[in-house]
């Protein structure tokens, strides 16, 4: 009875390791509520799974055979747990239950390769089964710090799965190898010769060779599509701040024009006065209010687009209520003005970065510091804004993050140091973030 308890006990962690490792990639996407429902209702089932196997084994006997059908069919409620809390992701399911049961098919092979080693004459039934199912406990713990980061990370670009019916014919593909392996070993033995084993290693060897390759291949996509997306979008940008240019150059000239026809103005309005016409002069002086109540156009440099973008989102700080200190030197005039539509693109992203980074500061602690200086041939960029929260940065040195719809900043970033050599300092001390970036013309 001791036996059937533990068996029926041990059966049930196998089946929870399952779910565990099948729920490890889904983690960071769900919300902290859906993680307390998915486990909460793991251990509601546990109890009731291990009372139903131990009155199966208790009715049915402890063999091989009732040994196989409750890991075979066991499973299905805690993967129906997980189809329930973690829900419109049915691709994603089905490549995890492949991948979980190749797992699984390792973990018991490691298994049985060790009792055969060590205990070559323990017999192929009831005697067997106690040992079998320790090594996969005893092998899952010993491979757990390899499994846990390949689990979080094993599902391939999210691409793969949106184009229908590609995507389900990739989420089949694990499961697919595996079903072979598992219908031989239903009316089998639990003991195999080594040829078994060494083939079914084999076997699990090429399935991650096939994986890797096809995942490979899927993210040079996702990257290939990411960059024509991102380029989209820069040229939408340099587009927007193309015309915003022209807008700020018909504005100045419109001021200019009104300023340089002010003697004009005056003269007519005082030969209207002088012929009595006071309402036609008071339409000429209102006209002329609205032209010098405009507000004054911020110039911080002669170049129209790189003046577009500054203005742009230095203003845009403005509006966040962040207390901005800006200071730009590149009226030399020999600076080369082919590089500008790039330096407008780099001052908007990253301006833009720090503008959403200081709206998460506290009001009156949102500050930005922005220095820009070409002494030819040299260009010094200078950025800080006030963040207290730690950044994160990759192995490139540049801040990286996995919210969905953020990173063009740093794909813009990336794209300016690759095509002008750029040397890049990205640092965060005493709750400051600071950019500096240092590069030559030709």
């Amino acid at each position: 009875m001791l036996l059937v308890a533990g068996m029926a006990a041990g059966c049930a962690i196998i089946q929870l390791i399952g779910a565990y490792l099948r729920y490890l990639p889904f983690e960071a996407g769900l919300s902290p509520e859906n993680r307390r429902r998915f486990w909460r209702y793991l251990f509601l089932w546990m109890p009731v799974a291990v009372l139903l196997y131990f009155v199966y084994f208790s009715q049915a006997g402890l063999d091989v055979a009732t040994y196989k059908r409750v890991n075979y069919l066991g499973p299905w409620p805690f993967l129906a747990i997980s189809l329930y809390v973690i829900r419109n992701e049915g691709p994603r399911h089905v490549f995890m239950v492949g991948m979980q049961t190749l797992w699984f098919l390792l973990l018991h092979t490691m298994s049985g390769s060790l009792i055969l080693a060590l205990l070559p004459n323990v017999a192929a039934g009831t005697e067997r089964i106690p040992y079998q199912t320790a090594g996969y406990i005893f092998f899952f713990l010993l491979t757990l710090p390899i499994a846990n980061p390949m689990f979080r990370t094993i599902l391939p670009p999210t691409r793969f799965f949106q184009e229908r019916p590609l995507g389900w014919y990739f989420a089949l593909l694990p499961l697919g190898l595996c079903v072979a392996p598992i219908v031989t070993l239903i009316d089998r033995p639990l003991m195999y010769t080594w040829t078994d084993r060494i083939s079914r290693f084999f076997l699990l060897f090429w399935v991650f060779i096939i994986y890797r390759y096809a995942s490979l291949m899927g993210r040079r996509a996702e990257d290939i599509y990411r960059q024509e997306h991102t380029h989209q979008i820069l040229t939408q940008q340099l587009q927007g701040l193309q015309d915003h240019a022209a807008l700020l150059e018909s504005r100045a000239e419109d001021v200019r024009r009104a300023r340089h026809d002010l003697r004009h103005y005056n003269r007519l309005l005082a030969t209207l006065l002088d012929a009595g016409e006071t309402a036609k002069a008071r339409e000429i002086i209102d006209a002329q209010e609205q032209e010098i109540l405009a507000p004054p156009l911020q110039e911080y440099c002669k170049s129209p687009i790189v003046n577009a973008a500054l203005t742009v989102y230095i203003r845009q700080a403005k509006d966040a209520g962040a207390k901005i200190v800006c200071k730009v030197r590149l009226d030399e005039p020999e600076r080369p003005l082919d590089g500008d539509n790039d330096l407008a693109i780099l001052l908007s992203n990253v301006i833009e970065n720090a503008v959403i980074a200081s709206c998460k500061q506290p009001e009156g602690e949102r500050e930005i510091r922005l220095s820009l200086q070409y002494i030819a041939p040299q260009y010094v960029l200078s950025l800080e804004n006030r963040y207290d929260a730690p950044v994160v940065f990759g192995a490139d040195g540049l801040p990286t993050t996995s919210a969905e719809g953020h990173g063009i900043g740093m794909v813009s970033l990336d794209a300016f140091r690759k095509k002008y050599g750029a040397d890049i300092v990205f640092e965060q001390e005493d709750g400051w973030v600071r950019l500096m970036i240092y590069w030559v013309t030709a």
